[in-house]
């Protein structure tokens, strides 16, 4: 007989703080967890030492040379993502027009939200929605999306030198909405808090519609607990991680302006697309990010929103070994960009299978 071997996806997060992998395959129909692992990059924010000779993109690559050894992925084809605030997201409407019309007329629109000159920037569009006015007219509404070339060529060489084939390149942004939401119905606002920053991304059945970073994050928060408590940064990550809640307790004085500016810019966000789309109302609020298992996060945002908030789970579609659950609980939704890249690649093949 015939043996056809599994086809295995790895997903790779380049974080600020810590670099994420996740191996997933599939079997019977069912998404299988291969391994995952992370490390750590919080020595490389020191700075590399002067004695070396190596530079800081030589150090991420031997850290990330490391995590492969201890994982031996199955693949060595890799759907890579970076940060969401190395590059642009912008929906555009457009009346209709032939598409090497439209493409032009991207070019010239493109001008105006990308300040690099375009021969800099690695740019694609998709057409996402055609919607038909009351008197007849058509408007197209394009999902605009850019990089600067020298950050994508970055990624290319750390993956490259590290020993992978990099399958795709993406802005995180997509890798968490395939996690968390996939091509489900309705709006919904994804808040998605990292270590140096916040993603906040509205999505309408399936389709990004607005993308906002804030330069806040789970950093804030702990700086918050270090100033309020008069304690060390490590001692504040073990309480912001803890059961303790900071938030709703009336006895607690602590005051947390990131977690506020975050809600103000969603609320912000949901306020303006309400006023374009009146008969859309929003779902709810999916956390995601290392901040987002804080305790008494869900009941403060439900609170003060006034809408259903829920905290993503990026595992929904992935089966594993019962033996991990207390690990994966942890870990929460800090794998969500790493396991929305891998699922990419899985539902690319599919769709390359089927054609």
């Amino acid at each position: 007989m015939f043996r056809f071997r599994k086809p295995y996806f790895l997903g790779l997060d380049f974080g600020t703080s810590l670099v994420k992998a996740i191996e997933l395959t599939e079997k019977d129909g069912k998404i299988l967890l291969s391994d995952f692992g992370q490390v750590s990059l919080v020595a490389l924010e020191r700075g590399v030492p002067a004695s070396s000779n190596r530079t800081y993109d030589d150090e991420v690559v031997l850290y990330l040379r490391a995590l492969l050894d201890r994982m031996q992925p199955k693949s060595r084809e890799v759907y890579v993502a970076m940060p969401a605030f190395i590059g642009l997201i912008s929906l555009l409407e457009f009346p209709e027009m032939k598409e090497s019309e439209l493409q032009e007329a991207i070019q010239f629109e493109a001008h105006k939200y990308i300040p690099s000159p375009l021969e800099e920037v690695a740019l694609s569009w998709e057409v996402v929605n055609r919607i038909a006015s009351d008197d007849g007219h058509v408007k197209t509404e394009v999902l605009l999306v850019a990089a600067l070339n020298k950050e994508v060529e970055h990624y290319e060489n750390n993956v490259h030198t590290a020993g992978l084939d990099m399958k795709l390149l993406e802005l995180e942004t997509f890798s968490i909405v395939r996690a968390l939401i996939g091509d489900a119905p309705g709006l919904r606002l994804i808040v998605d808090i990292g270590a140096r920053s916040t993603n906040l991304i509205l999505v309408d059945n399936g389709v990004v519609r607005v993308s906002r970073n804030l330069d806040i994050g789970g950093k804030d928060v702990t700086r918050t607990l270090v100033e309020g408590l008069n304690i060390t940064s490590d001692r504040a990550e073990i309480l912001k991680k803890s059961d303790k809640d900071f938030l709703n307790n009336p006895e607690s004085a602590l005051i947390f302006p990131a977690l506020q500016m975050i809600q103000s810019e969603s609320e912000r966000i949901l306020e303006s697309y309400h006023t374009k789309y009146p008969d859309v109302v929003c779902q709810e609020v999916i956390l995601s990010g290392g901040t987002a298992q804080m305790a008494g996060l869900v009941k403060y945002y439900s609170a003060s929103m006034q809408l259903p908030v829920s905290i993503g789970n990026p595992w929904a579609r992935v089966e594993y070994d019962e033996s991990l659950s207390a690990t994966i609980r942890e870990l929460g939704t800090s794998f969500t960009v790493a396991i929305g890249l891998a699922l990419g690649g899985l539902d690319a093949a599919k769709k390359k299978k089927a054609e």
